[in-house]
């Protein structure tokens, strides 16, 4: 023998769980609408410093917008070698293994971007 509630408490339970559920549906579709991308959106930056993709040169993203610094490059087979970079994307040596900023060279600034030193 089953027991049940009242006769007008079931329904109510139901309305209560469907309404709960919409609102659940309704989040999660606010939630994956995208904005619509523009001509003037900024490209994707990845990850700042160095950056070794898969079938790519090596190359160090400097994320700031208005310095140019210096990093100290490693190679593989040949030494290191400190270069000035500016903001954006800067493609290193195809036997680079490694760069980063390097505040103790010369102050870690620099005015012309494609400078090297030792």
């Amino acid at each position: 023998m089953t027991l049940r509630g009242a006769p007008g408490i079931e329904p109510a339970r139901r309305r209560g769980r469907l309404g709960l559920a919409a609102v659940a549906l309704a989040g999660a579709l606010a939630c994956s609408v995208a904005a619509p991308a523009t001509a003037a959106a900024p490209a994707k930056i990845n990850s700042c410093g160095w950056n070794n993709p898969h079938g790519e040169h090596a190359y160090y993203e400097h994320c700031a917008t208005d310095t140019n610094v210096w990093i100290q490059v490693k190679r593989w087979s040949r030494g290191s070698y400190h270069r000035c970079v500016g903001p954006g994307r800067t493609v290193l040596d195809f036997d680079a293994t490694g760069a980063w900023y390097d505040s103790n060279y010369r102050g870690g600034l620099c005015s012309h971007p494609g400078d090297t030193g030792p």
